[in-house]
């Protein structure tokens, strides 16, 4: 009787064991989806981010073509420095969609790893 009891306890308990595991996996995958989320996010800001600059790159170029026509030099080649100070910060800001999408990518795999305990 003794060992029937104490089978059918711990059958019990590896029972509630098991789906706390599940449970807490089941959360820490959530938590991850949340996490890749914002970061896809943050993915977009700066992609909208890098589009802006790239419009204000275009304006600068134009504006540095229409001094260059009325021979003002000098205000042309700060319109010139201001393109590639804009082009630059785009590209800066593509860099970082392309970090936050990859601790996206990374995020969703964590959470199909711990889907799949």
């Amino acid at each position: 009787m003794k060992h029937t009891l104490l089978l059918l306890f711990l059958l019990l308990a590896g029972t509630l064991t098991l789906s706390a595991q599940s449970d807490y996996y089941a959360k820490k995958a959530a938590e991850y989806t949340r996490e890749a989320e914002y970061y896809q996010k943050k993915a977009q800001g700066y992609r909208q981010e890098a589009e802006y600059y790239l419009k204000q790159a275009a304006n600068y170029t134009r504006e540095a073509e229409y001094y260059l026509k009325r021979g003002d030099t000098s205000r042309a080649s700060t319109q010139q420095r201001w393109a590639q100070d804009a082009t630059d910060k785009a590209n800066q800001q593509m860099r970082w969609a392309r970090e936050a999408e990859d601790k996206a990518a990374m995020y969703l795999k964590w959470a199909a790893d711990a889907l799949r305990r």
